[in-house]
């Protein structure tokens, strides 16, 4: 993830931080079934509490965790680091993101999935954004199934603007079913005001499995 911070003593330079975008490091807090960087939530932005998945009634036992109300839940799964005859499912690295719509009719219209951190943002300033996904059995209750967009704010959180990532179509065709890693990319540009950003990627009300991996966050 790199920025630039308008208010800086030298606005032009870029900073930047850990993003942990291949979604390698668990939270140092010692919750390690969650990752560093990336907090679960709903698109929505209602606070909730996601304890284990059994405890709100949706499948996934002690490795998924839900919030009561959720329709589906969300993981970090781990690939065998030693074992060649067990599966490999991230895209790079071990870990990934993993969603799991179950009840679509209580999933957040507005997607269940992983904030951001708020990031500084300068007017003007284009970010390049990127992100991985595969897709498995994933039937969606709409027209599409990702949920991706970019929170725009003023310094104190207030005046939001919520501009969408392209995650219907790619490379000419709907990304639902059952479909092998695919990279998203766009280019976004901050609007005048804003001051801070932070994004969103998860799942839109649906049946199946979404899983995510390799997230770049860039400023030009």
């Amino acid at each position: 993830v790199t920025f630039r911070v308008a208010d800086a003593k030298d606005p032009k330079q870029v900073l930047m931080m850990v993003g942990n975008g291949g979604c390698e490091y668990e939270d140092p807090a010692g919750q390690n079934i969650l990752p560093y960087f990336w907090r679960p939530g709903s698109g929505d932005d209602l606070e909730h509490k996601f304890p284990y998945a059994a405890y709100c009634s949706l499948k996934g036992g002690t490795e998924a965790m839900a919030y009561r109300g959720a329709g589906g839940t969300v993981a970090f799964p781990l690939d065998s680091p030693s074992d060649p005859n067990q599966p490999k499912f991230a895209h790079g690295g071990l870990r990934y993101l993993k969603f799991d719509g179950q009840k679509p009719a209580d999933m957040c219209k507005q997607g269940l999935g992983f904030w951001s951190p708020s990031l500084p943002a300068r007017v003007a300033d284009t970010y390049d954004i990127s992100f991985f996904v595969r897709g498995m059995d994933l039937k969606p209750a709409g027209a599409a199934a990702i949920a991706a967009f970019v929170e725009f704010t003023d310094a104190t959180g207030q005046h939001r603007q919520r501009l969408a990532l392209p995650t219907g179509i790619a490379a000419g065709k709907p990304l639902a079913a059952t479909f092998d890693w695919t990279k998203l990319a766009t280019e976004m540009k901050v609007p005048d005001s804003a001051k801070r950003m932070r994004v969103f990627l998860g799942l839109l009300p649906a049946t199946g499995q979404l899983l995510l991996d390799d997230v770049s966050i860039k400023v030009r």
